[in-house]
């Protein structure tokens, strides 16, 4: 349950992965705020989740913009007032979570996929790094938490043999977007301490991401790459459920933001 009036920042709120998290940390009471290009689809899609109307109204802001649009995203970023009537507090930004990414279209040639927006995970984060610039100085920076894949890393195999295909092939051009993604908070961090937008990432790196129900964290095999060392967890699936179902239980409701700070975690069965 929530220890402080931290709020959590969502981008990419209705995909699957990222919109169980949402769902979790809105009825567990947290303060959260999230960007979309329709409002009222993410208000639609939390109420088939069972978040009730009232707890939407009163923990959640939505701002309905592009992610490509620095204004936007700072509206999602700046600490919004507190809807609670029990604290007259601000709350302050403590944790982003972003998931935005495109599907690929498998047709018309299933064996040639397409994709309508290859840099979106990079301009993403490149968005929300410049729109945390234009926003007021803290003495309190959020954690960057972000969605990536297995199949990228330069350190250790992280994803099975029969695998290699599929992601070296088929899903070159969207890693290679998540790659530059990843590269972008790296640099970031070596910057001075004061010149930091972020006080630190966590890649999240899930394998083949399937749309199965949640089976819970426990059942979760976790690996981490942090530096010239890397531990993988190889797996062949998860779902998008415990992917969100991990990164609540782990990074909003554990508390456990800074344990996988500067790390990128492998995440699968």
């Amino acid at each position: 349950m929530p220890t402080n009036d931290g709020v959590v920042a969502f981008f990419g709120a209705t995909g699957g992965s990222t919109l169980a998290c949402l769902a979790l940390a809105l009825k567990a009471g947290y303060t959260c705020s999230a960007l979309s290009r329709s409002s009222s689809k993410l208000q639609t899609l939390l109420l088939e989740r069972k978040v009730s109307q009232s707890i939407i109204d009163s923990h959640l802001t939505i701002v309905q913009g592009d992610i490509r649009d620095t204004n936007s995203v700072a509206r999602v970023l700046a600490s919004p007032p507190s809807k609670s009537n029990a604290s007259t507090n601000t709350p302050t930004l403590q944790l982003i979570i972003s998931g935005i990414g495109r599907p690929p279209n498998f047709s018309p040639n299933p064996l040639k996929p397409t994709f309508d927006d290859p840099t979106v995970c990079q301009d993403a984060i490149s968005t929300i790094l410049a729109a945390l610039r234009t926003l007021p100085p803290s003495s309190s920076k959020p954690v960057l938490a972000t969605l990536s894949t297995t199949g990228i890393s330069s350190r250790a195999r992280d994803i099975p043999i029969l695998m290699i295909p599929l992601y070296h092939w088929l899903l070159a051009v969207p890693h290679k977007d998540k790659l530059e993604m990843e590269a972008l908070l790296q640099a970031e961090m070596t910057k001075p301490a004061q010149h930091r937008a972020i006080k630190d990432f966590v890649i999240v790196r899930p394998s083949l991401l399937t749309d199965g129900a949640r089976l819970g964290t426990n059942k979760i095999r976790v690996g981490e790459e942090v530096g010239e060392t890397a531990t993988p967890a190889i797996g062949y699936t998860i779902s998008r459920e415990d992917v969100g179902g991990w990164m609540f239980d782990r990074l909003v409701d554990g508390h456990e933001k800074d344990k996988y700070a500067g790390k990128m975690i492998s995440i699968t069965y």
